[in-house]
């Protein structure tokens, strides 16, 4: 997966954020397709989790100082994230993980990009248009 300008969400920090998932989903995919041993594959899904709460948190708190009334809408989006990285790495212990695990993450936040970001950057936006900031 690589990194396109129709996933920007306008926000750099954001933007730079969601290329660090890209990168992470290709180490991910590098450690399953090498047939890595299931300790290095739940240490990069650990890394992918750590990223995610870091993210997560910023665009939530984002959220909560402009009032975005979807808040925990998107909220339940994360959760089931990183509910679905806790099953990944649970099944890194008894089975190995395949691509198609993997595939499922990417295409969940790919749609997560360009759908639930997209809509709360443009909230974002506009209300700070409204009160006469940049």
């Amino acid at each position: 997966m690589q990194w396109k300008d129709e996933y920007s969400v306008g926000v750099a920090e954001i933007d730079d954020q969601h290329r660090g998932f890209i990168d992470l989903f290709s180490v991910i995919d590098s450690a399953i397709g090498n047939r890595e041993r299931w300790s290095e594959v739940f240490f990069k899904l650990e890394q992918l989790r750590e990223h995610a709460r870091f993210h997560f948190a910023v665009e939530e708190s984002l959220m909560r100082i402009h009032g975005y009334p979807k808040l925990q809408e998107h909220i339940d989006l994360h959760k089931h994230f990183l509910a679905k990285l806790d099953q990944l790495q649970m099944t890194t212990l008894s089975r190995q993980v395949t691509m198609d695990t993997v595939q499922y993450l990417r295409d969940w936040y790919t749609e997560h990009m360009q759908g639930a970001d997209r809509d709360y950057v443009r909230y974002i936006s506009g209300a700070v248009r409204m009160a006469g900031g940049s």
